[in-house]
């Protein structure tokens, strides 16, 4: 588990547009992180939280 790894998720999600659709049509979170891991990403919910906040900074 990693912030890099987090970080590079949110990279994918922003990029890759058939990715994103997959996640956000998956309807439950442990649906969700199964294929997050199987896509190769391994990250906890802080580390998530984390790197979000770095790219969308709290005014």
């Amino acid at each position: 588990m990693s912030q890099e790894q987090a970080n590079a998720f949110l990279e994918r999600m922003k990029s890759d547009e058939l990715f994103r659709d997959a996640v956000i049509r998956m309807e439950d979170i442990e649906t969700k992180m199964a294929y997050i891991s199987r896509q190769g990403f391994s990250f906890t919910a802080d580390e998530l939280e984390m790197a979000n906040c770095q790219i969308t900074p709290l005014n």
